[in-house]
């Protein structure tokens, strides 16, 4: 944080707003992986008041996605919804593609909390087929494990753990550790909603060391709950 905190100075100080948006959302981001959706809120708040004050409409869809799964991680559902719905109508007007995706398999997340499973599927389902056309491998994996936690929620393990270790390949070969760890995770819930402890726990417990290392707000829970210091 201190680098970019040392950013944000330095853009605020020549008066270079667009680079200052960005910092905040920069910050946003780490705060919102290490757990603190309150100052994260408030961070791409800030983006947001600047990019929209810019007339930067890119900047603008960019701030309202996170800030729309800030909210939705909180517990503020139709915030989330509302915020998402709002970027994706920007990233359509501007036909950036790779956002479109990447809002709609948060929009899967929000209908399967909200226990609208037909629609969370109609989300994940587009955004899977924009990413796998775009050879977006990130949103893919994503996605992927986004449907295997709504399988899960539907009673099917089987099809939810196939989810989860397509993910893991391609998380693996992108070299992305979070994305690595919450196919794990979603492994491990799988092969227990199957029956298969041993496997299951070794499977979360590799999952809590890469949460650890990378200081992932997930840690702390998983750690409760797999009864580890």
């Amino acid at each position: 944080m201190s680098a970019l905190e040392s950013a944000l100075e330095l853009y605020e100080e020549f008066g270079n707003r667009i680079g200052t948006a960005n910092v905040w959302c920069n910050i946003g981001t780490v705060r919102r992986l290490t757990g603190d959706h309150q100052e994260a809120a408030s961070a791409f708040d800030r983006a947001l008041s600047l990019y929209q004050d810019l007339g930067h409409r890119l900047g603008e869809a960019h701030a309202l996605h996170n800030l729309g799964a800030v909210r939705y991680l909180a517990g503020n559902l139709p915030a989330g919804a509302d915020l998402l719905t709002r970027a994706i109508g920007i990233y359509r007007d501007l036909g950036h593609t790779y956002g479109i995706a990447d809002v709609l398999a948060d929009l899967g997340v929000v209908h399967r909390l909200a226990g609208d499973y037909p629609g969370a599927a109609r989300m994940l389902e587009q955004s899977l087929a924009i990413s796998q056309d775009l050879g977006n491998q990130m949103t893919e994996a994503e996605a992927l494990n986004n449907v295997g936690a709504l399988q899960r929620a539907q009673a099917d393990a089987s099809a939810a753990l196939a989810s989860h270790q397509r993910a893991l390949e391609l998380a693996r070969l992108i070299g992305s550790p979070r994305t690595q760890a919450r196919s794990l995770d979603g492994i491990g819930r799988s092969e227990l909603a199957l029956g298969r402890e041993a496997s299951g726990r070794a499977a979360l417990r590799q999952a809590l060391e890469i949460y650890q290392r990378i200081g992932a707000a997930e840690a702390l829970s998983l750690a409760a709950e797999l009864g580890v210091a």
